[in-house]
């Protein structure tokens, strides 16, 4: 079988320039990151950081892009499952919780920017990338809705925001849940979401 050539050394430059200015950006923040700290990082010169990107800005644009990437594919993903709503629901649950674990920098990339003050210009593109990606969400429960397979009064956004605040709060604390005696799912993520899944698809009152 043919082996996929090794990068080129410019391509390979320019993704460790993306890796180390997501390790420093999401441990500082934008403004408290350096050039010289991701040049460090990197092991490449600043010069050749602008090589490749224009200005800090440009780079942070970049990264945050990368970051959303994610969620993007996630959602293009259950979008094309030939399942019901309740599946492709739990589904989304599910990659999207992995994600959150498996790349913690690039959830608190996109946390940051969605909650961030800075500058519109540097971060409404990450924004308004979350904000499609939502509504795409917010499309499939609503299309669930109207195919009778979830129930039609729910609000359909509100749905959408549990998911993922479920998701990202159990990713963000698991070093702290693993000490709850009551917390029995730290070190099985995916038995923390079928039950997150079940808790939403059939509610806590009783039948």
């Amino acid at each position: 079988m043919t082996k996929n050539p090794p990068p080129k050394p410019c391509a390979a430059a320019a993704h460790r320039v993306l890796r180390a200015a997501a390790e420093v950006f999401s441990s500082q923040g934008y403004d408290a990151a350096s050039i010289s700290a991701i040049a460090e990082r990197a092991g490449v010169s600043k010069a050749n950081i602008f090589h490749h990107f224009k200005s800090k800005a440009a780079l942070y644009q970049e990264v945050l892009k990368t970051a959303c990437q994610s969620f993007t594919d996630t959602i293009d993903a259950v979008a094309r499952l030939d399942d019901d709503a309740a599946h492709r629901l739990s589904a989304y649950a599910s990659q999207r919780l992995c994600a959150y674990i498996e790349d913690p920098m690039s959830s608190r990339l996109v946390l940051r920017a969605l909650t961030s003050d800075g500058a519109d210009s540097d971060i409404q593109p990450v924004r308004d990338d979350f904000a499609r990606n939502f509504h795409r969400l917010v499309e499939l429960i609503r299309a669930g809705q109207a195919a009778g397979q979830l129930r039609a009064d729910l609000n359909a956004a509100l749905v959408a925001l549990m998911i993922n605040a479920g998701n990202v709060f159990y990713a963000q604390t698991r070093p702290m849940l693993r000490h709850f005696k009551d917390v029995d799912c730290a070190e099985d993520p995916q038995r923390y979401n079928a039950l997150m899944m079940d808790v939403l698809l059939r509610g806590i009152l009783p039948t």
